[in-house]
């Protein structure tokens, strides 16, 4: 629209700068002949001749005033236009001064004659010039809005649509979005593109996902028998103390150990000593209850969290459960049977301990008592 407007005023500029040498000339050959028309009533000084000679140049539009003036510059004639001038301005641009012609008889000069020109003949021009300017410059901001509002529909909306997506795998790893077709060759080679680059994205993060979370899953578990280790047993022991005592309730911690396992590595080989973990770990989350938490802390030593201790079965059942579905024969790899004897010491938190740690030797305390107990049994056994 700028660039409309300063063509449109360097059209109209031109145009009356073309006008004005015109103009210059109609008043220099006006000037002419009214020195033939004035010319008979200077020689016989009669004014009423003068304005009958002058009367064809006071009928032509844009002369403001005449004035006949003898050779002695005294005024023989002297007219002016009873309009008012349209556009002083404009007058005082074009027609600062008036034309003259000097008027010689016989080489003698006689007199002279001025004319003034008004703005009548340009105002017309430059009002049409003026508002055909304006019409271009209202046709040229329709097409503007027009181009614009075609430009975001067609080019702006499809980039922000790109620049949506961008957005969201960027912030929030949304490789599943996808750019749709925008129906402009250029953007959907560029969305292609985009799309084939988020495929593969959201296939690195599948696999980065999967290795992530076997990792997480081999930091916190035993490989032999799959239960959490001492690191996901530590950190779940420390989240039950937190919320037993924001909810005041009670749980129970069970420390199992395995009383003749160093025999079946020693007798049967590694292989048969894994076979009983596993057979071992595998019975112990027979007994879990929902809610329940066992891991595997050590070689041949098993902790159980029961929780909440205040329903159903209590620590003590669930130890004699374990006890006793450990007894059962565990099949070796070597076709033979092996019977497996273990000790279970329970605490209660936090009646035997208010933290992990005196929670934990509490439990520890308690399997070794049924260690010792097991052990004098067996003897009495045998005598």
């Amino acid at each position: 629209m700028f660039a409309v407007a300063l063509s449109g005023v360097a059209i109209l500029l031109a145009g009356i700068t073309t006008l004005r040498s015109y103009a210059d000339r109609n008043m220099e050959l006006a000037t002419r002949v009214g020195a033939y028309g004035a010319e008979p009533a200077l020689v016989f000084n009669d004014p009423e001749a003068a304005r009958e000679g002058l009367d064809p140049l006071r009928r032509i539009p844009g002369i403001a005033r005449l004035r006949v003036l003898d050779h002695r510059g005294r005024p023989l004639y002297e007219w002016q236009s009873p309009k008012g001038d349209p556009s002083p301005v404009l007058t005082s641009l074009f027609f600062p001064q008036p034309f003259s012609t000097t008027i010689r008889r016989n080489g003698s000069v006689i007199g002279r004659i001025e004319i003034w020109g008004d703005s009548s003949t340009l105002i017309d021009y430059v009002r049409i010039g003026a508002l055909a300017g304006l019409g271009c410059l209202l046709i040229t901001a329709l097409g503007t809005i027009i181009l614009a509002r075609r430009f975001e529909y067609e080019l702006v909306k499809p980039l922000g649509e790109i620049a949506t997506v961008a957005h969201d795998v960027r912030l929030h790893r949304r490789f599943d979005k996808r750019v749709q077709p925008l129906g402009i060759a250029e953007l959907d080679r560029l969305g292609g593109d985009i799309n084939a680059l988020l495929d593969e994205l959201q296939g690195w993060q599948g696999h980065m996902e999967s290795e992530r979370a076997v990792l997480a899953h081999r930091a916190s578990h035993d490989m032999l028998t799959a239960l959490p280790n001492r690191a996901a047993f530590d950190e779940q022991l420390a989240a039950r103390i937190e919320d037993a005592a924001r909810r005041d309730r009670r749980f129970a911690l069970l420390f199992i150990d395995a009383d003749n396992f160093k025999a079946a590595n020693d007798n049967h080989g590694h292989a048969a000593g894994d076979a009983v973990l596993v057979a071992l770990s595998a019975r112990i989350k027979e007994t879990l209850r929902n809610g329940d938490f066992a891991a595997r802390i050590g070689g041949d030593e098993f902790v159980v969290i029961v929780d909440p201790l205040d329903q159903g079965p209590g620590a003590e059942a669930i130890a004699a459960r374990i006890r006793q579905i450990a007894a059962q024969p565990v099949a070796l790899p070597g076709g033979a049977d092996y019977r497996l004897a273990i000790s279970v010491g329970a605490a209660v938190y936090p009646d035997d301990g208010d933290d992990a740690a005196r929670l934990l030797t509490a439990a520890d305390t308690a399997m070794y008592a049924d260690k010792l107990t097991n052990r004098s049994q067996k003897r009495q056994a045998e005598t």
